[in-house]
């Protein structure tokens, strides 16, 4: 999977923000891979997804992935506009460990044809590790 939607976060840095400029009406999923800045023998056992303009991206099906390293959430692309989504992860050696996309919509131009989901999102989703 290409870097457009996927973080890497590591120990080299505290603020881990990806920047992401997308047109509006596309369904992805964003990931973010933990395993630089795990700890030997660490796992994932939770994820908490946070999102700051459910309008713009619509959060959906969080899960933190097989291996319990990685962790993933589905996102629509509803409405123009700046978003922020966060992953924080909780570990089994008791870390917390966060790596955030900051968000731009676009629409313009915009096609006389386009049809948009009015759909809201929600502002955060847990998951647990399976």
């Amino acid at each position: 999977m290409s870097r457009l939607l996927k973080g890497y976060a590591s120990n080299y840095g505290a603020a881990q923000v990806q920047n992401l400029r997308v047109r509006r009406y596309q369904k992805r999923t964003l990931r973010v891979d933990f395993n630089g800045a795990l700890e030997d023998g660490e796992l994932i056992t939770e994820v908490r997804w946070d999102a700051t303009s459910p309008w713009a991206t619509a959060i959906h099906d969080a899960a933190v992935e097989t291996g319990q390293k990685s962790v993933k959430v589905g996102v629509n692309f509803n409405f123009a506009g700046w978003g922020a989504i966060k992953a924080t992860v909780q570990t089994n050696q008791g870390n917390t460990l966060n790596y955030e996309f900051f968000i731009t919509v676009k629409d313009a131009p915009l096609y006389p044809e386009a049809v948009y989901d009015l759909a809201n999102g929600p502002f955060y989703l847990i998951a647990q590790a399976p």
